[in-house]
């Protein structure tokens, strides 16, 4: 062979390996390069694994919270019935309203007018498309959403509970349900033949009749506005319980309070007497007035 024909041969055959062994390195870079990427997928796909199973989690938790916080609403609703409040018919003020809708651009389709909804939500130009991932991130936000309401919602029940609470208690407190002495009842509230006259005559309180010096106590709560001598009711004491409640002890042998004095049930006031003119042997009279108005004080002893 010629040497011109020899370096032809050599040249193309130097030229076949310098494209082999380029395509070698490329195929070994190519080669390690999926396989890094391999192994990024796979990190990516575990960590997708994880993140997904923490937004299960806490959608689970938020769903827990959200029954905590509807057993909450149902206790609320009960005690708001029980202490007389309205329950709070409408959450948040809102006016209901609903009904399927989509995006109003993707309603219109041209000259066409509005498009069907089904074909909307069938081709996924709906405005609740979107990937699973966002979904549940839809669900996780108006979930938290929810919950921010009702918390706010609740605690405000919570608050005039505990106001109306605080104010039956204070009501029960100064309300006279115990008998402020023990004894016969000689004479009833409401009509009767008076002792004196001898005619028919409203008579205003209850009459107990005890011996003389028997202990009087307070049945209520309550501060002392009168505490002295009256000629028909001789010694006598009327205690302010608030809210309209006042209640009045007459012919005490003897008064051991003072005006302007706070008492609570239970204490001391005086002692069983007959003192006045309007007496015919010891007694308590014993009156209850609300809002100005004797009423029968049976109508109030508990025990």
């Amino acid at each position: 062979m010629r040497k011109a024909t020899v370096k032809r041969v050599l040249l193309a055959a130097a030229i076949l390996l310098v494209v082999q062994v380029a395509v070698l390195v490329h195929y070994v870079v190519q080669t390690n390069q999926v396989t890094d990427q391999g192994i990024e997928l796979e990190g990516l796909k575990a960590e997708l694994s994880q993140s997904r199973g923490q937004a299960i989690a806490f959608s689970e938790a938020i769903d827990a919270m959200r029954q905590r916080v509807l057993t909450i609403q149902s206790i609320n609703e009960k005690l708001q019935v029980m202490f007389g409040l309205e329950p709070e018919q409408v959450e948040d003020g809102v006016k209901g309203q609903g009904g399927e809708e989509v995006p109003y651009e993707a309603a219109f389709g041209g000259a066409q007018g509005i498009r069907n909804f089904e074909f909307l939500a069938a081709d996924g130009s709906g405005e609740n498309s979107g990937s699973p991932g966002a979904g549940m991130a839809a669900d996780i936000k108006s979930g938290l959403s929810w919950l921010d309401r009702q918390t706010v919602r609740q605690f405000r029940i919570l608050a005039l509970l505990e106001k109306s609470a605080g104010e039956r208690v204070g009501l029960l407190a100064a309300t006279p349900s115990v008998w402020p002495v023990r004894g016969h009842i000689s004479s009833k509230f409401g009509p009767r033949i008076s002792p004196f006259t001898g005619k028919r005559a409203f008579h205003s309180g209850l009459d107990i009749s005890a011996p003389r010096g028997k202990k009087v106590r307070s049945p209520a709560n309550g501060k002392v506005v009168r505490a002295s001598y009256d000629v028909r009711m001789g010694n006598y004491i009327r205690i302010n319980h608030r809210h309209g409640i006042e209640t009045t002890y007459g012919h005490l042998s003897k008064i051991l309070v003072r005006y302007g004095q706070e008492v609570k049930r239970g204490d001391l006031l005086g002692l069983v007497g007959s003192t006045g003119r309007f007496s015919t042997g010891p007694h308590l009279h014993y009156q209850i007035a609300v809002n100005d108005k004797v009423v029968d004080p049976l109508q109030y002893i508990l025990d």
